[in-house]
């Protein structure tokens, strides 16, 4: 008997998932741990380099995107880089590995 991995799923590792509560709902961005505080800090310039994906999630650990029109009532913009900054140096940061 052999275990089914699916070929179309991306694992996130070494993930730590930033949060900020907008406008009622919860935006969460997948991000490197020692990268978010180099960013926080000043050290680091990059976005890239911080971020493992460009997009911004209503939960990451799900896979569940957030909705353009969220995004539009609460930052004004669905420009997910632009985003990405807003709640990149928002405060909550979440390992989900240890079922925070």
């Amino acid at each position: 008997m052999s275990i089914f991995t699916p070929t179309n799923q991306i694992r996130l590792t070494n993930v730590a998932v930033v949060r900020m509560k907008r406008a009622g709902k919860r935006f969460e961005i997948a991000c490197y741990k020692n990268k978010v505080v180099g960013w926080r800090s000043g050290v680091e310039k990059d976005l890239d380099e911080v971020l493992q994906t460009h997009s911004v999630f209503v939960n990451v650990s799900k896979g569940q995107v957030a909705k353009k029109e969220d995004l539009i009532s609460a930052f004004g913009t669905d420009d997910q880089t632009e985003i990405c900054k807003q709640v990149g140096n928002s405060c909550s940061i979440a390992n989900p590995n240890n079922h925070l």
